[in-house]
């Protein structure tokens, strides 16, 4: 499994966008697409406090397996691995009172943005791999339900707890894989990267792409089910198979809100620089399954896309 590393900071934020499809892609055939910052809009602080956690996504088995597939096609080669889990019991997410008083947390927070309905919603992101660069899930920044197209009006709330943010950041640009809506929608890209506009000013977190090295995986998020999206929560869980891009953990009943949370492995608080790996994140899970979130494999695709934008070319 390859190390790499990431970061986040902020102040304002936008509305107006430009779309642009970037023209290189890799020899697997995905290509980048970007969306632009190119306005001054600003939600107001009672905008923000309209914002509901955005409803959680559930696929059918026979989706998914469509979704897989078309990930084996496009990125041939990619581990799969089914093991069997001796988690005994659900995993029991825990509420982080202060995020910003440490490691991992204080890389974490709630993203807004307005949908095509004009409603806000909010989801989860980190600051990763670079100072500037924010990890969250594809379908928290592009509507593939309604719009089939970019959200708007994103904000970044970098330690949120109960209505109070630690910082408030906003974005130059961002970008997602085409392949995440094209020709439907493919969890196995179900992540994208935000170019901010200010410096986070904390040490990053490390992404690591492949198979996990350990079974324990600990994922945090805003969710709905627990305290209505208003903390940051915590859970501990395994992993326990990677399938046609798609890993799934046990453990993890956090719904609504905290997709975009990011999955660590080697889980520490206040941890060292080989600690709180970020190996996937919260998108989705099959119908009536309470107790598993499913996230994408992260590659060396996911590294592609991280690098375009942490060099701005998201902005150009």
């Amino acid at each position: 499994m390859k190390r790499i590393s990431i970061r986040f900071a902020g102040a304002s934020l936008a509305a107006t966008a430009l779309l642009v499809v970037a023209p290189a892609a890799a020899a697997n055939g995905l290509k980048i697409e970007n969306l632009k910052n190119t306005g001054a809009d600003m939600l107001t602080a009672e905008d923000v406090e309209t914002a509901v956690p955005l409803p959680e996504r559930t696929v059918s088995p026979e989706a998914l397996e469509e979704m897989k597939e078309r990930f084996r096609e496009l990125s041939p080669g990619a581990p799969e691995i089914e093991r069997k889990s001796n988690l005994r019991q659900q995993g029991v997410p825990e509420r982080v009172d202060n995020p910003n008083a440490a490691n991992p947390y204080w890389s974490t927070g709630r993203l807004i943005f307005r949908k095509a309905d004009g409603n806000l919603y909010a989801c989860t992101a980190q600051f990763t791999e670079d100072f500037k660069v924010v990890l969250t899930a594809a379908h928290c920044v592009y509507d593939t339900d309604d719009a089939h197209d970019w959200n708007s009006d994103f904000l970044f709330q970098r330690g949120y707890t109960n209505g109070v943010s630690t910082q408030d950041v906003g974005w130059k640009c961002m970008s997602l894989f085409t392949s995440y809506h094209t020709p439907s929608e493919n969890f196995a890209y179900d992540y994208a990267f935000i170019l901010t506009d200010v410096d986070d000013g904390r040490p990053p977190l490390a992404l690591r792409t492949g198979e996990p090295e350990d079974d324990a995986i600990t994922a945090v998020g805003y969710p709905n089910n627990y305290d209505q999206g208003r903390y940051l929560y915590k859970v501990d869980g395994q992993w326990s198979s990677i399938s046609g891009g798609i890993v799934t953990m046990k453990g993890n009943p956090m719904r609504s809100g905290n997709s975009g949370g990011a999955w660590f492995a080697s889980f520490k608080v206040d941890g060292g620089v080989d600690d709180n790996l970020v190996v996937s994140l919260n998108s989705h899970h099959l119908e009536g399954v309470d107790d598993e979130e499913n996230g994408p494999l992260f590659t060396a695709d996911t590294e592609r896309l991280m690098e375009h934008v942490r060099q701005a070319k998201c902005d150009n």
